[in-house]
């Protein structure tokens, strides 16, 4: 379970109103949502069903309970997603949320609160209580991330040096439909060059994948410079990502609540710092020997599994990955792969 701790200060435990949270999925991945009365606290933004728990209860009967005096629904499968600590100016919260799957009945507002269903990527943080927020931004991953090295590179299969990204077709994509795409600045020195690449990458990646992560370079995290300002508009742009280099000169998150911001980790004080900046996820690496850096030291999955299980942020396994290590990467508590090479052969379209 995810434990987003960076988003609370000096929580009051006596004071703290523990809420149990349903992000309820329907067979299209679509989510439900419900819109809270105006004479409620935070009235007339959306919300996820779910309630407070009552004395003696656990959080999975406090959400079953809900969600059928609530929806009249009855809860069959459920799996915890994060948990997320917030300070209002009035009170403590403490969001207990849960991924509903699988449930009898058709949802209804049995209080006459008006509900939709929405992709993920429709839902708006605007919209919702600042405490949802992270909600949101955990529900924008996926189970794969692709990376594509920029300028200067070719994608896997490709016989014409320096890839141009309008060259590419959409029909024979080697990025899975259902991935996240960072585009990775492959030349550090060469920045101008990668925002130029980037911003001519974009359109088709982002009307042919899940959404596209730009990274950041050390003027951008001390500006709000041309980076920012070119892509924040642009349909299907999801975040920024910073090198693990750049993570060690950051003291604060540097976007804002309805973007991702990702990182490249290495190591368990590495990870911490990516809490501290209240990451949306990371990349952690080398899990397993590359043909790119054959004499690294890669941390294997025993050492993955230490690293991830002890980490809140959702964390990607990257370095040597295959089409066969997700299950392995779930099951040793990683959110996902990642990887350039691993969707070459076509195995994941």
């Amino acid at each position: 379970m995810v434990v987003a701790g960076s988003l609370m200060t000096e929580l009051r435990p006596d004071k703290r109103i523990h809420v149990a949270v349903g992000v309820i999925l329907d067979e299209r991945g679509h989510v439900l949502v419900a819109r809270r009365a105006e004479q409620q606290h935070l009235g007339g933004l959306w919300e996820f069903p779910g309630g407070k728990l009552e004395p003696g209860e656990n959080v999975q009967q406090a959400l079953y309970r809900e969600l059928k005096e609530e929806l009249a629904i009855e809860v069959q499968q459920s799996q915890p997603l994060c948990q997320i600590e917030h300070n209002y100016p009035e009170k403590s919260v403490l969001l207990d949320v849960w991924i509903v799957n699988r449930f009898i009945g058709e949802p209804t507002g049995v209080e006459k609160q008006p509900l939709r269903w929405l992709p993920p990527a429709q839902l708006d943080p605007a919209l919702f209580p600042p405490a949802n927020r992270l909600i949101i931004r955990r529900l924008q991953l996926r189970d794969q991330f692709a990376i594509i090295n920029l300028p200067g590179s070719s994608p896997p299969g490709s016989t014409t040096p320096g890839w141009s990204p309008p060259g590419w077709s959409q029909d024979s994509a080697w990025v899975p439909h259902d991935a996240l795409v960072r585009l990775r600045c492959q030349h550090k020195d060469r920045y101008d060059d990668y925002l130029a690449a980037a911003r001519t990458a974009l359109p088709a990646l982002v009307a042919s994948t899940a959404g596209v992560i730009v990274d950041l370079s050390p003027a951008h995290v001390a500006t709000d410079c041309l980076v920012r300002q070119d892509v924040y508009a642009l349909d299907g742009f999801k975040g920024l990502h910073a090198h693990s280099g750049l993570l060690q000169t950051m003291t604060v998150r540097p976007v804002p609540d309805h973007l991702l911001f990702g990182v490249s980790c290495h190591t368990r004080e590495e990870l911490a710092l990516a809490l501290a900046l209240d990451a949306d996820y990371a990349l952690l690496s080398p899990v397993k020997s590359t043909p790119t850096h054959p004499d690294g030291s890669p941390l294997g999955w025993d050492e993955f599994e230490t690293l991830t299980a002890a980490s809140p942020v959702p964390v990607y396994a990257l370095g040597g990955m295959m089409a066969t290590d997700l299950a392995n990467a779930r099951a040793r508590g990683g959110r996902g792969i990642a990887g350039i090479s691993l969707f070459s052969s076509g195995t994941m379209r």
